[in-house]
C-alpha cells in the first residue's frame, strides 16, 4: 500500500523528512499531528516526506496496525513520496551498523540485570564498560562519551540539556537480539537520507546520544525539530499504549484544521474549507515553523470523534 500523489512530489528535494509511527495500534490524534507537521517541515522546501513503520518490537507491533495507519494517513491527505520502509526487513542492515560501531570500539557487552542497575545507581553506572565481556548472549552497550549535550532546534532554538542521558551508555541490542529503538531509527535515517527529524518534545533528551551515536558513525547529523506534546491532560500523552482513541476518517478536514490550530495557526486564519487537499495545499503555502507554540505539551480533547486545542 505505497503512495504517492503528485500534486505534492517536487523534482528536487532539499529537504528529506520522515514519518516513523509504531504499529502498535491504529493512528491517533497525537501521531497525526506530528505527521502533518514533518509533512508541511518538508514540502514547505520543496522536500520528500518518507514514511517507515517501525515494526521492530514483534511482541506489540501487527502489520494490521500497519496498514490501518498508511490508509489514515492517506484519507488525510498526508501521502508519502517513496516506497513504505518497515523495520522487521531490515535486521540485516541493523548488525551491519553494529558492526561498524563495535570495529570502532564503540561497544561492549554488559550482563547487568534491571534488578542489579536499580540497586547500585538511578541509571546505569558503566559498570560493564571494561569488563571485556562478548557482544553475544549479552545486552550490548554504546560508548557515550558524553560530549555533546547542546544543540540548535529547527522548533525549540538553542537546547540545553542536563540529563543523565547525555552520558550514560544506552543499549542497541537486547540479549534475545532485538535492536534498540536508538539504533534501528539511526540507521534507518542514514540508509534513507533523510536529513530532518520531527518528533516530540518528549524525545528531547535523547537527541544528544543520537548525535554522538551519529558522530561515531562518522555520518552527518540531520537537523531535529521538536514539537509540543499532545496530552489528555498534563503529563498524560496522546499514546496507543494508553488506549487513545483511533483518529476517525470522516472527520478528516476537522482533524487537520485542529492539528493547524495545535500548530499555532490562529482560529480566525484557518482555511475555510472541509476539503483536505484544500487544507494540505493551503498549509504548505501558509504555515510557518515559527507558528509552533514553545511548550513542552498542549492538551486535546476528544468528543465523538472531534477534537479540541484546550490550550495553544
Amino acid at each position: 500500500m505505497d503512495s504517492k500523489n503528485t500534486s505534492y512530489y517536487m523534482p528536487e528535494h532539499p529537504t528529506i523528512g520522515r514519518f516513523a509511527p509504531s504499529s502498535t495500534g491504529p493512528l491517533h490524534f497525537g501521531s497525526l499531528v506530528c505527521a502533518f507537521t514533518s509533512f508541511l517541515m518538508a514540502k514547505r522546501n520543496n522536500g520528500q516526506w518518507l514514511l517507515r513503520i517501525e515494526d521492530i518490537d514483534l511482541e506489540r507491533c501487527d502489520s494490521t496496525h500497519a496498514q490501518s495507519i498508511l490508509h489514515s494517513l492517506e484519507n488525510h491527505g498526508l501521502y508519502w513520496d517513496t516506497e513504505v520502509v518497515y523495520q522487521t526487513n531490515r535486521q540485516d542492515i541493523y548488525e551491519q551498523y553494529l558492526q561498524r560501531l563495535n570495529q570502532s570500539g564503540f561497544l561492549y557487552g554488559c550482563a547487568c540485570s534491571r534488578k542489579q542497575i536499580k540497586a547500585r545507581s538511578e541509571y546505569y553506572d558503566q559498570y560493564c564498560r571494561y569488563r571485556q565481556l562478548p557482544l553475544t548472549s549479552h545486552v550490548v552497550r554504546f560508548i557515550n562519551d558524553g560530549s555533546i549535550s547542546a544543540f540548535a532546534d529547527e522548533l525549540a532554538g538553542e537546547v540545553s540539556i542536563d540529563s543523565h542521558l547525555c552520558v550514560e551508555d544506552p543499549v542497541l541490542r537486547r540479549a534475545d537480539g532485538t535492536i534498540a529503538y536508538h539504533l534501528a531509527a539511526i540507521a534507518d535515517d542514514i540508509e534513507q537520507g533523510v536529513t530532518q527529524v520531527v518528533r516530540g518534545m518528549d524525545l528531547l533528551d535523547v537527541t544528544p546520544l543520537h548525535m554522538q551515536i551519529y558522530k561515531s558513525l562518522s555520518h552527518s547529523v540531520p537537523s531535529y525539530a521538536h514539537m509540543p506534546v499532545a496530552v489528555h491532560a498534563l503529563g498524560k500523552k496522546f499514546a496507543k499504549q494508553s488506549y487513545s482513541p483511533a483518529i476517525d476518517h470522516a472527520h478528516a478536514a476537522e482533524n487537520l484544521l485542529t492539528c493547524l490550530e495545535f500548530m499555532g495557526v490562529a482560529v480566525n486564519d484557518l482555511p475555510d474549507s472541509n476539503n483536505v487537499n484544500e487544507i494540505i495545499t493551503w498549509s504548505i503555502n501558509e504555515w510557518q515553523p515559527a507558528f509552533m507554540p514553545m511548550k513542552s505539551e498542549i492538551i486535546v480533547s476528544e468528543s465523538n470523534g472531534l477534537y479540541s486545542v484546550v490550550n495553544s
